[in-house]
């Protein structure tokens, strides 16, 4: 078994000679196994080693025997060892987590702070075989893609998993050889524990009645998967650099590249996006994806709001993928009046002028600040006042170039706390104008225009707004 183990750390580079070596000891058989194994491999691969244990309290008596055992053990090994305690409970129920969730974030918080305050750039961990089965199941059952299937990795970031190729009644067999010692958790035995009812239900079925070697076939599965997954990681990287533009805290798809891309790396390529918005892949599963997916067939301007707060817009061109942070200006928004056409509403002292007219042949569109004619016909959601919002744009010119609202305020040198009150005329995420500046160029009336939005705002002469009984040009 050592020797299987040794031949997985070489293949996969989880170990290099000069490393140092932290390994999480919780006092179970897994991580017991782990400690010596290392220890045995220590001189020939020539790396240093040291222990961590992390006391969750929360069982009591248990997590003091337990920790009064690996400090025992690290010290008859000569392994420096480092204790730390941290408060699981509280902290589920402060994060509203499972004691499960909690647990790990708690563990991997500590691994990570002792790795960097002793040096070490390895962490190792005692996940076996049946772990990485129970994960495969775990995953499969609640819905996950070809990565999750593939499991855990044996290398990721530095942190690794020798034991991944042995199964766990391999360890025990082992230890007893060995007349070694271990530390029984009895949560271990709780049907309460997800993981739990897939290891002592599913996979023990699985065993005794489809197959002996279930486990060890979908260890090799898995190693397979995890060959496939980092291939197509590499199409994924190609994809990217091809059909992104990246941004802080947003990635812009452009459409004409996706379009040509395989169906799988679509997919691929929007999860990877999302997941780089923050928050990994935490709250999306396949339907979020292929929502993101659908908007490359919707109008210009559809939303699609996310978990995480991470938001889909169909632009001119792709698909924008954004992080929003929450924003005081969308409880003023809900606030603002809903506009009627034909009809009026008021924002304050301002009025808003709504009426609804034929275009006449050879029309003349006059020139004023405050009251500005619209082709109605070219409006595709309806018409509605807001604030600025994440997302909007405007087009600046007749070949439907378009340009991001906050961009043109900057260029235009509208000072920053000016921005957020800005009361805008907005067609879905196209705004249609900032009053007192400009129209978008998309919803100019042109020859073929058949009917007329005539909006007029007026609020007396400290605002410059526009009197709508004066309809005279100039």
């Amino acid at each position: 078994m050592v020797s299987r183990i040794r031949s997985f750390i070489l293949e996969n580079q989880m170990i290099r000679p000069g490393d140092k070596v932290l390994a999480g000891v919780s006092g179970g058989p897994d991580s017991v196994c782990l400690l010596f194994v290392l220890l045995q491999l220590r001189e020939e691969l020539d790396f240093e080693l040291m222990a961590v244990h992390v006391n969750h309290g929360l069982r009591e008596q248990e997590a003091d025997r337990d920790q009064e055992f690996v400090e025992e053990l690290c010290g008859k090994l000569g392994v420096p060892l480092r204790c730390r305690f941290r408060e699981v409970r509280g902290r589920a129920a402060g994060e509203k987590l499972t004691l499960e969730e909690a647990g790990r974030l708690c563990r991997y918080e500590v691994f990570q702070r002792e790795a960097e305050r002793h040096g070490c750039n390895r962490i190792a961990v005692g996940h076996h075989g049946d772990d990485q089965a129970e994960t495969m199941l775990f995953h499969l059952f609640r819905g996950t893609g070809l990565k999750g299937l593939a499991g855990m990795e044996p290398n990721r970031g530095g942190l690794i998993r020798p034991l991944l190729c042995v199964e766990r009644r391999e360890i025990m067999e082992w230890l007893r050889a060995q007349e070694l010692s271990w530390c029984e958790d009895s949560t271990n035995q709780e049907e309460n524990y997800t993981r739990n009812r897939i290891r002592h239900t599913i996979l023990s079925c699985a065993r005794e009645q489809i197959n002996e070697g279930a486990v060890r076939h979908m260890i090799r599965t898995a190693e397979e998967l995890s060959e496939i997954e980092r291939f197509l990681e590499e199409a994924d990287g190609k994809a990217f650099r091809l059909c992104v533009r990246e941004e802080e805290r947003e990635y812009f798809i452009f459409e004409e590249a996706f379009r040509r891309l395989q169906p799988l790396l679509r997919k691929r390529l929007i999860r990877r996006c999302l997941a780089g918005l923050g928050g990994g892949l935490k709250d999306l599963d396949r339907r979020h994806i292929e929502l993101a997916e659908e908007l490359f067939e919707k109008r210009t301007g559809s939303r699609l709001s996310l978990p995480g707060g991470r938001t889909g817009i169909r632009e001119y061109g792709g698909v924008s993928l954004r992080w929003e942070e929450p924003e005081t200006e969308r409880q003023e928004m809900e606030e603002l009046p809903a506009v009627e056409i034909p009809g009026t509403c008021g924002v304050g002292d301002v009025r808003w002028f709504f009426s609804l007219e034929n275009a006449q042949k050879d029309q003349i569109i006059p020139e004023k600040a405050y009251t500005k004619w619209f082709d109605y016909d070219k409006i595709e959601n309806y018409p509605v006042i807001r604030r600025r919002m994440s997302g909007d744009y405007l087009e600046i010119n007749r070949e439907h170039g378009h340009k991001k609202l906050k961009d043109y305020l900057i260029d235009a040198k509208v000072p920053a706390e000016e921005r957020d009150r800005l009361l805008l005329l907005a067609d879905g995420s196209h705004i249609i104008w900032i009053p007192g500046m400009r129209i978008s160029e998309y919803y100019k009336v042109t020859e073929d225009t058949r009917q007329i939005l005539k909006v007029q705002i007026y609020g007396g002469k400290e605002d410059g707004g526009e009197d709508p009984s004066d309809d005279s040009g100039g």
